[in-house]
Formats: structure tokens, sequence, C-alpha cells
């Protein structure tokens, strides 16, 4: 009798959470046709507001958009009816997962626990083409992480259709075990003849420091979805140079039986080179970051998207096998009631190899606050070395036109008995008091011995820094006008080290102009005080700089037939003088048909004053040229099947060199000796077949070529013998074959 009381009362549940948000018990077939009943039980969205650019009127007669959501036990189910009248044309070429392209497409985004904290985000354009991410810290969004889920898109004369499924599966989640839960969601839509984007709620993810904790709450019955999958994976890479080929073989592991609970494991895992990083030469104090694509390291790693002021982050996945093979590698991440928690382990093979552990704990104390804590302990057992990283987060809404971020921090190092710590914290506020205004202030401290690099990303220690923002978006009324709106930014940045020196203050100014026709145009500029760059000699002394400035302007176009176009023109500080370098790029996208898409970029550079460092105190003062091109094809020639070429060149020539010592009062004096001209060559190619196996499936054949050269030579060399030369390094010359297989 209790228990059918007790069933009674389950079914009474959802069926009013059923009248609230609409759900259904038979499978939605995904066909982008929306012919099944269940449809008409969907939560209807039809408010779409014109958010980019940012004005917040409704869409015109043939552009609108309509939504609809519905809970099923299979997952979220989401539809779009897209009106697109015959005089707007419709932008579709196929395209590769996450590529960034110019084209008609939806978007979804969903916070499973509506606490404004982790969304995920579901795309599909006109083509069918898909892209999914992960968006933390309001309004960083990552397209690193894939999962699984499905789509279909269906076109008539009066527009289109597109269909979703998100799986319960996809994301780990709290409070599992109620019969509702409360979630947050944002439905947007992009005209890609334009670049109009039409969205519910009106939010935009460029405005202020809110994005996900504005998404529109709603109470949805919930269902419990348990997963088990494996993928054993092979690869075999020949090397042309040595001409020896290697194979390797692991597995991945993913343990699902709840939504609080998912187990991630890898044994020799699987990391193939088959995307290909961007060509950066480097000459300043500052490490370049790459961002992390491996499977492992992408699954569920929201709860570990742990950010600093100046782009740092306190968990940089991608120093985990930087140097070395790894071993094996484990993932935990669950919760316990309202607490949200996780686990990182991995190990690195040889003598030298290093041991990296994280954890994580999240709580929200209520709804306008939750804290965190996170732990990390790197290990390196040749060198006598354990660094260990401990910080605390805080995040307070207290209206809903203010957030406040903050975060205490520090490191504990031990390297030989020799031990080396420090401590960080820092503070942001946003506040959008109206809809067109927006402010961010920010205070930083990070210690001087501040130090998180072995297991995150860390642009500099021993600074003190205060930002301030304002963000003002004008609307342009006149409907007979060019332009729609225009954006007005200003930042000031003040900061110094924990020995005095005031370093530069920088002042930012920032325009953005949106035409009507969907062209838009962005100018920069921003001048700089006089002051001390304590990073330039690497620690071996203090540099006196003048005050400067750079500037930039840029052109982006809407689409004009089968082309889109962006020129961009610069003037950017990099010597001893206030002289600036000029800089240019340009770059064209060309859309000939659906299944084929080509992106060209050039940009050639000059200076007449480049300050290099050498070696201690001792700087090289140069003339520079400096040229980039790169090549971007993608082809689709059937389902399933993807080829793609990657191309990049970079070059560098200086000439005229005069050599300079820094003094102790921080000037720079030229010693009379000259320096040899000389020049640095990169290209890297990458030509990639894909065949999609199935879901999270995939069969990889990738032949890459690349290499690098430095050489010094009197009287200098033409920019075409530069490229001849390049397209002859052979640093790298292998062919990859990968299968990875889900079962």
């Amino acid at each position: 009798m209790k228990k059918c009381v007790a069933l009674r009362c389950t079914r009474l549940a959802l069926a009013l959470a059923a009248s609230l948000a609409g759900t259904a018990h038979a499978a939605i077939s995904v066909d982008g046709q929306l012919d099944e009943p269940e449809w008409a039980q969907a939560r209807e969205y039809d408010d779409f507001r014109i958010t980019e650019p940012y004005r917040l009127t409704t869409p015109e007669a043939g552009v609108r958009t309509k939504a609809r959501l519905l809970s099923t036990p299979e997952g979220i189910a989401v539809a779009f009816v897209l009106d697109q009248a015959p005089g707007v044309q419709r932008i579709k070429p196929r395209l590769e997962r996450d590529q960034v392209r110019n084209a008609d497409r939806v978007n979804f985004n969903i916070d499973f626990d509506g606490d404004g904290r982790t969304a995920y985000a579901f795309t599909v354009s006109l083509s069918g083409s898909i892209q999914d991410g992960v968006l933390t810290n309001e309004n960083q969004l990552s397209t690193d992480w894939d999962t699984e889920w499905s789509s279909a898109v269906s076109e008539s004369a009066t527009g289109w259709q597109v269909e979703m499924l998100i799986p319960w599966s996809v994301a780990p989640m709290r409070n599992a075990d109620s019969a509702t839960r409360t979630a947050k969601v944002y439905f947007a839509r992009v005209v890609g003849s334009t670049g109009e984007r039409q969205a519910f709620p009106a939010v935009a993810q460029d405005r202020g420091g809110r994005f996900v904790s504005d998404f529109d709450p709603i109470e949805i019955p919930q269902y419990r979805s348990a997963l088990f999958h494996y993928w054993p994976y092979a690869t075999a890479l020949h090397d042309f140079i040595d001409d020896r080929t290697r194979y390797k073989a692991g597995v991945d592991v993913f343990w699902k039986p709840s939504p609080d609970f998912q187990l991630s494991g890898t044994i020799n895992p699987d990391f193939g080179q088959v995307e290909a990083d961007d060509l950066v030469i480097n000459f300043d104090a500052v490490e370049t970051f790459f961002s992390d694509k491996r499977p492992f390291f992408t699954e569920n790693q929201s709860i570990f998207d742990l950010r600093t002021p100046d782009s740092g982050r306190l968990i940089h996945t991608r120093r985990i096998g930087e140097r070395n093979d790894i071993d094996a590698a484990l993932k935990l991440n669950g919760a316990f009631g309202r607490m949200s928690y996780g686990l990182l382990a991995a190990t690195e093979d040889g003598d030298d190899g290093r041991d990296f552990y994280a954890a994580r704990l999240q709580l929200p104390v209520s709804d306008a606050m939750s804290v965190g804590w996170l732990s990390t302990d790197t290990g390196r057992a040749d060198i006598d070395r354990r660094a260990q990283v401990h910080a605390v987060d805080l995040r307070w809404k207290p209206s809903h036109s203010l957030i406040v971020s903050a975060q205490a921090l520090g490191s504990f190092i031990d390297q030989q008995g020799t031990a080396s710590n420090d401590i960080g914290a820092w503070v942001r506020t946003f506040w959008t008091p109206t809809d067109r205004w927006s402010f961010e202030v920010e205070a930083t401290h990070f210690g001087e011995r501040l130090n998180f690099n072995d297991l995150g990303y860390q642009r500099r220690p021993n600074v003190n820094e205060l930002e301030v923002t304002g963000d003002y978006n004008q609307r342009i009324a006149d409907a007979q006008s060019a332009l729609r709106n225009i954006r007005w930014i200003a930042e000031l940045q003040a900061r110094s080290n924990d020995q005095g020196y005031h370093l530069p203050t920088y002042l930012l100014l920032t325009n953005v102009y949106n035409f009507r026709s969907g062209d838009r145009v962005d100018l920069y500029v921003a001048p700089r005080t006089a002051g001390w760059d304590d990073r330039i000699s690497r620690g071996n002394g203090l540099w006196r700089t003048s005050g400067r400035y750079e500037a930039q302007a840029q052109f982006t176009s809407a689409r004009y037939g089968d082309w889109t176009f962006s020129a961009n023109a610069g003037l950017l500080p990099v010597g001893l003088s206030a002289t600036p370098s000029r800089t240019v790029m340009l770059t064209a996208g060309w859309y000939p048909g659906d299944r084929f898409n080509a992106e060209f970029e050039w940009g050639p550079e000059w200076t007449r004053d480049w300050l290099v460092w050498r070696e201690g105190r001792t700087f090289g003062r140069y003339g520079r040229r400096l040229d980039y091109a790169g090549v971007n094809l993608s082809w689709f020639p059937a389902a399933r099947h993807e080829l793609r070429l990657k191309s990049q060149w970079i070059a560098i020539r200086a000439h005229d060199g005069t050599q300079y010592e820094l003094q102790p009062q921080g000037d720079l004096q030229a010693t009379g000796a000259a320096l040899p001209d000389f020049d640095i060559n990169e290209l890297g190619l990458q030509l990639r077949y894909r065949y999609l196996l199935g879901p999270q499936s995939d069969l990889f054949l990738a032949y890459s070529r690349g290499g690098s050269s430095e050489l010094e030579r009197e009287g200098g060399i033409g920019t075409g013998d530069m490229l001849q030369e390049a397209l002859e390094l052979r640093d790298s010359d292998q062919l990859l074959a990968k299968v990875r297989y889900r079962f």
C-alpha cells in the first residue's frame, strides 16, 4: 500500500512539473521536422531581441525566431523555428566540429544547476555542422570540450527548423535525486548574412561580467541516466626523416552510474598530434598560452577551470605530458548534496617524470553566494621538488546588477630543502546599472615569489594592479542611418611591483561601430606613461621605458557573395624608443560552395626599432621585417568525410643591429658594437583526413611537415627567397594514422 501511495505521489509530481515546463515520455525523433505530438507540450519562447549589436529591439519580419524546450527521459529536447524570407541570403557552409566561420546558426546554452557557475553550449548551423563548449567564469567559452548529442536541420521556402537532443549524461549535476530541477537556459540565433544575433533572454556574452547568471530559469522534470564507455585507440607514426615507424595503443574509460558521480581514467593515453597548434615566434618574457584539446583533459574539466586576472589558470592541463609520456591519469567528478567536488591525478613516465594531483570543492552557501577551494600538488623526484598551490574563491551576487568575485591563493615550493612561499589575492566587481552602461573594478596582488606554473599558467608574479573599466552602448535610433550601434569602452590600468617600482600606466580606449549592412569597424588606442619594465631582462635589472602608445583599426565585412573580408592596421611600440612598428593583417574567407571553404591570411610588419633581450643585461636593437601567411582549406566530399589543410609561415629579418647594455640606473646605453643581421624562418603544414566512424569515434590520417631555422647572414634576403627556404625546411616530416572507437 505504501509503495502505491509513493508511486502516485511521484506521478503527481511529474504531472505537475509537466504542466510547468513541458515533458514528453515518448521518444523524440531528431529529424528536424517537429512533427511529434509531444512538441505541443513544450515550453515556448518567442520574445527574442537583438543583442549583437546590443539594441534589444524586436527582429524584423522575415527573420523572426521561436524556440521550444521539452524534458524527456532521453534528455533535454530543444527546437528552433526560424523564419528566413527568400530575400535574406542563406549562409550554410559545411564546417568541421567547432570550426568558426560566418554561417546561419542557432545556439542553446544550459546551466543544469542553475547557479551561474557552469553552462554547456550547443550550436547547430544551417548546414548541420555543430559546435559544443563549456562556459565558465560567467562568459568564458572553451570549445575544446566535445560530447555526444544529436541534432538535425530541415529547410523550407520560408525558413528552417532545428531539433537538438541533449542527453542527461553530458554533465555532472547536483541534487540528482529530486523529481524536478531548476535549470537556466539561453537561446540564440545568428543571421549569417548580417551577423545579427537574436537572443532570449536578451543578454550578451561580451557585455560586463554577467552572462550565465542572467539565463532564464525553468523548472523541468529530471531523469537519471547511467553510462559506461571505453575507447581503445591505436596509432602508427611514421617518421620520414629517420625512416622509423612507432606504434602506440591505450584506452580511455568513462563511467557515470548517476548524474552526481563520474569517473574517467586513461592508461597510456591517446595524445596523437591530430590538432596543430598555431605557429608563434616569441621573444617576450611571457610564455605563450596554448589550449588543451586532448579528450581526457577536456571532458568534465569545468570544475577545475579556476582563473586569475591576466589570463592565468591555476590548472593548465597542457603541463601534464608536456615533456614525458603519461603512464596513467584518473579524474573524478561528483556532488554530495549541494557541494560539488573534483579529483585529478596523473603520472608521467621516466626518471624525470612528474606526478600531478588536484582537488576541488564548490559549495553554494546561498542563492547569492558560493565558495570554493582548490589544492594542487606537483612532484618531481629527480630534482627533489614539490610544489603546492592552495586557493579559496568566492562569488557573490547581491543583486541583479552586481556581481563580486574574489580569490586568495598561495604557492608553497620546496626544492632540495629550500622553501619558496608566497601569496596572492584579487577581487573583481561588475556593475551593470542600466542596459547601456556597465562598469568593472578589479584589484590584484601577486607576491614576488608566487608561482603556480608547475601545474598552472601564470604570466607573471610580483605585481599590484588596479583596473577600472567603463562600457557604454549607444543605439542609433534613426532608421535611415547606416550605423546601428556604437560601443565606447575605456579602461585604466595602474600597476606597481612589490619593490615599489611603478610600472607603466595604461589607458585603453575602444570604439566599436556596427553597421546595418553587417559590416563592423573596431578602433583602439592605448597611450601609456613612462615606467619601469621589470620583466624584459629576465631578472637581470629594470629598464626605465618612455611614454608611448599603440593603436589599431580593423574592418570586418559581412558576407558579400562568396566572400568575407577583414583588414587590420596597427601601430605597436616594440623598441627602445616610442617609434611604433607598422602592422597589417589581411584576411579573406571564400565559400564557393557549401562543401568547401577557405581562409587566406597575410600580414607584414615593419619597424626601425626592435629591442631583443640577448643574455644577462645585454640587448640588441634592430630594424625588422616580419611576414606572416596562412592558408586554411576545408573540404567535405561526403557525409562523415573531412579533409583539411592548415599551413602557416612566419619569417623575421633583423638588420642593422646594435648592442646595448642595461645600466644600474635603468637606462639602455649603446656599446658601439655592431650585431650581425639574422633571420628566422618557420613553416608548419598539416594535411588531415578524418572519417567519422560513429559517436565519439574517428579515424584520422594526418601528414605533418615543418621546421624552423635561424641564420646570421649579411646583405639581407628577399621575401620570396625566405618563402622558398621555408618550403624546404624539414625538421619534422611524419604521417600519423590513428583510430579511436567508443564501445
